[in-house]
Parts: structure tokens; C-alpha cells; sequence
């Protein structure tokens, strides 16, 4: 592994400063779990069984070896906001980033056929180097908490009696935003008669690009439709699909998970606070990829969405001492 970094702080303003941070990152000769008894990819002009393409003649079924082939690059760009008073702690940053690889994890979680299998051609690895299955192209993420200047000592209404300040008074307001794009998926296609020799079949060789067509675009974007379906076909028998691992991205995540809480001092080292916390506020819908297997039922369309995606109120109630 080798990584750099480059970073710049200043204050910009009092109490206020601006961050801008550089981060590479390349790794190699990392560990990869490989299907060595895959055949070797037939002439399309004179397919021949696959026995007679197997690198080894006496094993007839898959054979997963751990070798130390595989590479990873990282490249993103961070700007930070940082603000902090008495009445206002603020934090925001946004990140741009592209990460690479021919696979993010070696197996499980990450791997291509969940660790079954190693790669789409494991004689040649290299047909899947592209977007990391957990790449995020931006995101940005803010957090807050504003105590209201109202009420005994504050800045305004500083001269309040008890009664008053307990009503408009010790109220603070508190929030955390995550917006970002989605993570990337592949097309996937068949492996027709099992010539390319993938385990199943199915699921493992990805699709051709249709002549004349543009997967993000000749489409509404619904549910029903989350790229253009038209644009992908089947690779002939024998033959491995054309369009890179980790082609198309998913639905982005727009979150906002706000406070407000109002504080009552019961004695000099004691307080009440009563709070209402809403988690996904605005309700959006954080929807899961979209069927990406070619021919499949409900291709190209989005029927799930990830667990507690819609709007959660939570009311509690503390003593500090």
C-alpha cells in the first residue's frame, strides 16, 4: 500500500476555518481468490468444449486458489468548513473521490459471485478493473447544533424572569445532512451452455452495449426503469460482454436527521431537556440498486429499498446533573 496526502487549514473568519485536503492511495499485489480451473476462452469462430480449454485436465469442477494479484486505486478531493462558538458548532465537508479495482474484497461482501468465484475471466483479471463496488463519487455531510440566543443571558430577552425564560428560553436546535451518489452495479448476462465455463452459468459475464444506444438517456428515470433497458444485449455464446464491471450507479442517499430540544435548569447543577428527534425527515425514500441481470424478471427496475428508509419521530426526555 502507498499512500499520500496534502493538506491546507486557515482561518478564514473568527472561529471559522476552511480545510482543503488531497488523499491518493494505490495498492498492489493484494490478495484475490481465483477459479484456477476455469477454461480458457473459446475462438468464437471455433468454439471447442470446454474440457479440452481447462488448464488442468484432472479437475473437472472449481478450484479456488488465494494469490496476491490484485490492485486497488483511490484518488479524492475534501473541502471542510469548521465553525465554532458559543451558540453555534458547525461542520461541513464534501468529498470527491473515484476509486478503482478488480475487485473490493477478496471474498464475501464485495467479491464477484460473493467470493465463488474470482473473476468474470480468471486468466484475465484485468477485464474487471473499474469503480469499486463501494465508490461514491460526492458526498457531502454537515452536522449542527445552534443553541437559540433567547432567554436569561443570552443576547436577546437576556433580562427575562424565571416564568419567562422557562417558556422561551434554553431551546437548541441540532441536525446532521448526508447527501451522495449511489454506489455503482454491473449488467449482468449469461453465460450461455456454459462455454465460458462460470460457475451456474449465470450472473458472472456481463452485457454488450446496443449499437446507437445511451443507457442515461431515451428514458424517463422512474422505479419502473432506472436506465435505459434498450441499451444492453446478450453476448453470442462463447464470448464475454463488453461493458466494464461496475458500469452503471444507483440511487444516490439524501438524508436529513434533525433536534430540537428545550432545556429547563431545575436547580443550579440541574436541568430538564425534553427533545424530539426525526430521522429522515423529509421522508426521502433511500431505495436499493436496481435489477441489473439482462433478461431477468423486472430488469432494469428498483422493487426494494433499504431498511428504516422512511421517516422516524422519537421523543425523549433526560436529567443532567
Amino acid at each position: 500500500m502507498q499512500q499520500w496526502t496534502l493538506s491546507a487549514q486557515r482561518e478564514i473568519f473568527k472561529n471559522t476555518t476552511l480545510e482543503i485536503n488531497y488523499l491518493g492511495n494505490k495498492g498492489t499485489h493484494l490478495l484475490t481468490r481465483n477459479n484456477i480451473a476455469q477454461a480458457f476462452a473459446p475462438d468464437p469462430n471455433n468454439i471447442t468444449p470446454v474440457a479440452s480449454r481447462k488448464p488442468y485436465k484432472n479437475f473437472t469442477g472449481v478450484y479456488i486458489d488465494s494469490e496476491w494479484r490484485g490492485r486497488a486505486n483511490y484518488q479524492s478531493g475534501n473541502v471542510k468548513l469548521e465553525h465554532r462558538s458559543t451558540s453555534l458548532t458547525f461542520q461541513a465537508a464534501y468529498t470527491w473521490s473515484k476509486s478503482l479495482d478488480d475487485k473490493s474484497a477478496a471474498a464475501g461482501i464485495g467479491a464477484s459471485g460473493g467470493g465463488f468465484q474470482g473473476f468474470m475471466d480468471n486468466h484475465r483479471p484485468e477485464l474487471d478493473y473499474g469503480l469499486s463496488d463501494f465508490d461514491v463519487k460526492s458526498h457531502f455531510v454537515s452536522n449542527f447544533v445552534y443553541e437559540l440566543p433567547v432567554g436569561r443571558g443570552k443576547r436577546y430577552l437576556s433580562n427575562a424572569n424565571r416564568a419567562m425564560d422557562a417558556v422561551i428560553g434554553g431551546w437548541q436546535l441540532g441536525g446532521i445532512v448526508t447527501l451522495q451518489k449511489g454506489f455503482p452495479f454491473s449488467i449482468g448476462a449469461n453465460d450461455f451452455n456454459c462455454l465460458l465455463d462460470m460457475p451456474f452459468c449465470v450472473g458472472l459475464n456481463r452485457a454488450n452495449l446496443a449499437s446507437g444506444q445511451n443507457p442515461n438517456s431515451g428514458f424517463t428515470r422512474s422505479t419502473a426503469e432506472w436506465f435505459n433497458t434498450a441499451a444492453f444485449v446478450q453476448p453470442g455464446a462463447g464470448i464475454y460482454g463488453t461493458t466494464p464491471r461496475n458500469y452503471l450507479r444507483g440511487p444516490g442517499f439524501n438524508n436529513w436527521d434533525m433536534s430540537l430540544a428545550k432545556s429547563v435548569a431545575l436547580t443550579e447543577r440541574m436541568h430538564f431537556q425534553l427533545r424530539l428527534d426525526s430521522f429522515n425527515t423529509f421522508n426521502h425514500p433511500h431505495f436499493n440498486a436496481p435489477n441489473s441481470a439482462l433478461g431477468g424478471p423486472g430488469f432494469g427496475s428498483i422493487n426494494s429499498a433499504r431498511p428504516q428508509s422512511g421517516r422516524i419521530l422519537q421523543l425523549g426526555a433526560k436529567f443532567q446533573f
